[in-house]
């Protein structure tokens, strides 16, 4: 087993953090720490608790802190077999001692500092929870860290046989292991860098496992590359670091299925516009618009029949258009990390992946 270790390579992605389905490892522990920093915790540290659920009996939540002002977090909702993975940077208010988790799919969590290892959870603006159920999250000292699943997203570099992820959210640098979709990430990059050695922002679905190191002894945290999604020529993770909206976005048609899709000289350019306050959508590969409807639920999302112009479309702009209204079909669900949009089907297959363009 190989990875490689020592050049530089930013992930871009983002979670959305993306649910896995069943638990998921976690690492062995890591030295705690054992001074209180200014902030009031004991770093590092996990910190875990059942905390209230509003439809299932509790949401299981293992949180890791270190002192470079990096968490992990992994949420398990009891009894619903559903398990969330996510990562990013926290920092502490002062005036309040509340404890805040940026880089998440959803607004930032927070937790005021009630000990050096005690922290009670904050509702979503920052106020206290006044209730007798159990809002809090303890340590016993230890660090614990998990291996998150989710999406990801940053810059990566590939030299001499040897890469690295800095991911985007967290700031870190983890070596790639050379193993399940990988040599898709490979390929991908090595034909859109700009020059060997050069940074190029990628986007796909892994994890942060430990790997033994392929220098020395131990083991180190490294990516692995579950599912390839895409390269972002151009993307940079300041850009990247918040997700785009879905709807009232331009969202630029990248790739159909398997097919990519490029801006034909003379054409408009492919995208898609979701129109919240009518729930109405509009779409274009270059040719005829489609006008339609859609529903959201969560995450599932469901494309009505589109009306269209009725122009003749010259190749390849005649196949692309059918494949597009075949893609909106099937697409049940839908996912954002970064500035990319997956859609898919019910199996989980990509039927469409868009960027957002033109954003403030």
């Amino acid at each position: 087993m190989g990875y490689l270790p020592h050049v530089s390579l930013l992930i871009g992605l983002a979670l959305l953090s993306s649910p896995v389905m069943g638990a998921a490892p976690t690492a062995a522990a890591e030295p705690a720490g054992t001074t209180v920093g200014a902030h009031g915790l004991r770093l590092p540290a996990t910190f875990q608790g059942d905390l209230p659920c509003a439809d299932c009996p509790a949401i299981r939540h293992h949180l890791d802190l270190w002192p470079d002002q990096v968490w992990f977090l992994r949420r398990e909702w009891v009894d619903r077999d559903l398990v969330r993975d996510e990562i990013g940077r926290w920092h502490v208010d002062p005036e309040r001692r509340a404890l805040i988790l940026h880089g998440g799919a959803e607004a930032p969590l927070q937790f005021e500092v009630k000990g050096p290892d005690r922290l009670r959870q904050l509702d979503i603006e920052g106020g206290p929870i006044v209730s007798d159920l159990p809002y809090e999250l303890v340590s016993d000292g230890t660090l614990t860290p998990i291996e998150p699943s989710l999406h990801l997203r940053g810059m990566m570099i590939y030299f001499a046989d040897a890469a690295r992820l800095t991911e985007c959210l967290t700031g870190r640098s983890f070596p790639i292991a050379m193993e399940a979709d990988f040599v898709a990430l490979q390929r991908a990059y090595l034909e859109q860098r700009e020059a060997p050695g050069a940074e190029l922002m990628v986007s796909l679905e892994g994890a942060l496992r430990m790997r033994p190191k392929m220098e020395g002894d131990g083991e180190e945290r490294a990516v692995i590359v579950e599912r390839f999604i895409n390269v972002w020529p151009g993307e940079r993770c300041e850009r990247s670091m918040t997700d785009a909206s879905l709807t009232n976005t331009y969202w630029r048609l990248v790739r159909l299925a398997d097919t990519a899709v490029e801006t034909i000289q003379g054409r408009r350019e492919p995208h898609m516009l979701l129109r919240a306050a009518e729930d109405r959508f509009v779409a274009t590969v270059g040719c005829n618009q489609m006008i339609g409807g859609f529903t959201l639920d969560g995450e599932t999302i469901e494309f009505g029949q589109a009306a269209m112009t009725m122009m003749a479309c010259p190749p390849p702009l005649d196949t692309l258009e059918r494949t597009l209204t075949e893609a909106l079909e099937r697409t049940a669900t839908w996912r954002i990390n970064g500035n990319a949009l997956e859609l898919r089907d019910t199996d989980g297959n990509e039927t469409a992946l868009f960027q957002a363009v033109y954003l403030r």
